[in-house]
């Protein structure tokens, strides 16, 4: 597997350590002096486990070329290199983190003991760190996401790779095809990952509510009219009804299924848990009120959008 990881050091060490690398770049909190061997492994477990059910093999194999053999430099493929090597760093960081706390050796598991002026980290504070590496990881793949999602839009060539992919292509339902079609419903704060966690549940409220409510020819003409991104001008009146129906009862049926952090004025959908606290919806008694609260709300906004659209459709 290629990796977007190399050493970098003109002189290097014998064997080659982590600062001889551009890992640490990407990854500060890591040690220097670890051997850059001992992380190889960790990397490429990460990517396999994190990254690449989100991008896809294609795209991420053109950016380690590119980082192998830059050509036609631009700063579109500069900044989607520089935000795959964030993710991958800090993904690798929190995969790797609980390994190197202990090993496997004949008697079984065994706890790493420090050497020199290291002490063990205290629970509270490892729980803690392992947390925030994972809150980076997931923002900076939603970067890295956002930003395939923006160079697809603007048709940037060396992006259709991505755009090509099955990855990219077999996201998406009848009424939603892209992250920015969510977002003006659902404040995920742009996020493709909560996008394509939540997309199978917008299918199920299309299929199961939406159309019946339109019948077979319209809602075949409307799903010929989007894919041609040619709405007549009585489709584009039906589109934010359904849309706005389909967002909030898709987000309102998810919601038991998933891991949501309330975050400013939005939620995320985070991709997995430090291993201590579950960090679900009903960890937190103020933290479940809230998402107690934005249950109710996607329900009473999917219901009302639901009844618009039936009596837009009963008026005309």
């Amino acid at each position: 597997m290629k990796l977007p990881f190399k050493v970098t050091a003109v002189s290097p060490s014998d064997p080659a350590q982590v600062g001889d690398t551009n890992f640490l770049a990407h990854c500060t909190g890591a040690n220097r002096s670890m051997a850059f061997d001992e992380l190889l492994p960790g990397i490429g477990q990460a990517v396999e486990r994190f990254v690449l059910p989100y991008i896809g093999p294609e795209i991420y194999n053109a950016l380690c070329n590119y980082f192998d053999a830059p050509t036609d430099e631009t700063e579109d493929k500069d900044t989607a290199l520089r935000l795959l090597q964030h993710t991958v760093a800090y993904y690798t960081a929190y995969h790797v983190m609980p390994e190197r706390n202990g090993f496997i050796s004949s008697m079984g598991m065994v706890q790493n003991t420090p050497q020199g002026g290291s002490v063990p980290m205290p629970q509270w504070a490892y729980k803690e760190l392992r947390w925030n590496v994972l809150e980076n990881a997931d923002s900076y793949l939603d970067l890295l996401l956002a930003h395939l999602e923006k160079m697809v839009a603007e048709g940037v060539p060396f992006f259709d790779t991505w755009k090509d992919s099955e990855t990219y292509k077999v996201t998406g339902s009848a009424y939603f095809r892209q992250t920015s079609d969510m977002e003006r419903y659902l404040n995920t704060q742009g996020s493709r990952r909560a996008f394509l966690s939540l997309i199978k549940y917008f299918r199920e409220v299309e299929e199961e509510l939406i159309a019946p409510i339109l019948c077979t020819d319209l809602s075949e003409e409307l799903a010929e009219q989007l894919a041609e991104n040619d709405l007549s001008e009585e489709n584009k009146a039906l589109l934010p009804y359904i849309r706005k129906a389909v967002a909030n009862l898709g987000l309102l049926a998810a919601i038991p299924h998933h891991r949501l952090v309330i975050d400013g004025d939005g939620f995320r959908v985070v991709s997995q848990t430090d291993q201590f606290d579950e960090r679900r919806n009903q960890t937190n008694p103020v933290h479940a009120k809230a998402i107690a609260d934005l249950s109710q709300t996607a329900e009473r906004k999917g219901n009302k959008a639901l009844s618009d659209l039936q009596n837009l459709l009963n008026a005309n």
